[in-house]
């Protein structure tokens, strides 16, 4: 039987395959307590979206640190139910569309919830701003899926939901003008790698 390294997909964003393995792998223990509990993978999907939804709720009311702490849990969540699915053999595309529409949902979440806070602040630039990072984000994954449903290839582009998350936990930790940069870097990263995978089917449709 295969490991659950092993069956991990391949990474292509900025982490490499090393840190992606050695980061995954502190989730293993939990995984295999899950499979105790008799835990299926939809219920973890699930329950991130609830995570998220908490989130948002509190970047809302300006609760940044407790906004992260559910933002973690849910980025915990996001990790262990593929994990989960590919340890129980238990993979289906039914599951893999669930955990889509629950990413985007969380993203969802997340930006409104900030969007909600700028605008709070009277910051209108910066809730349109969140606004541009959700569309972004949401496109980075449409891009990929409409295009691979039509036989293209388009496994490129850095600046997938691991490196958006990654670079979101960095500005809510530090807060103030960090988490600003981070929302624009989210933004115009996604909005990059959009273009380079919609450039990257037109190549081959030549």
């Amino acid at each position: 039987m295969q490991t659950i390294q092993e069956k991990e997909k391949k990474v292509t964003g900025f982490f490499s395959r090393k840190f992606y393995y050695a980061f995954r792998a502190l989730f293993h223990p939990v995984t295999r307590l899950l499979i105790l509990l008799h835990v299926t993978p939809n219920m973890v999907t699930v329950l991130s979206m609830v995570f998220g939804a908490a989130a948002g709720f509190m970047f809302a009311q300006n609760r940044l640190w407790a906004g992260m702490v559910y933002g973690y849990f849910m980025a915990f969540a996001d990790i262990v139910d593929g994990q989960l699915a590919k340890a129980t053999g238990t993979e289906s595309r039914f599951g893999g569309v669930l955990d889509s529409a629950v990413d985007r949902y969380t993203e969802f979440f997340i930006f409104g919830g900030l969007g909600i806070r700028y605008y709070t602040l009277g910051e209108l630039p910066w809730t349109l701003l969140c606004a541009v990072a959700f569309i972004n984000s949401v496109m980075v994954s449409y891009v990929k899926a409409r295009a691979e449903a039509e036989g293209f290839d388009c496994n490129v582009g850095r600046f997938q939901r691991p490196e958006r998350l990654a670079f979101l936990a960095v500005g809510l930790a530090f807060g103030g003008i960090l988490l600003d940069v981070a929302i624009m870097i989210i933004a115009f990263g996604a909005l990059f790698t959009v273009f380079r995978r919609l450039r990257h089917v037109w190549r081959q449709n030549k």
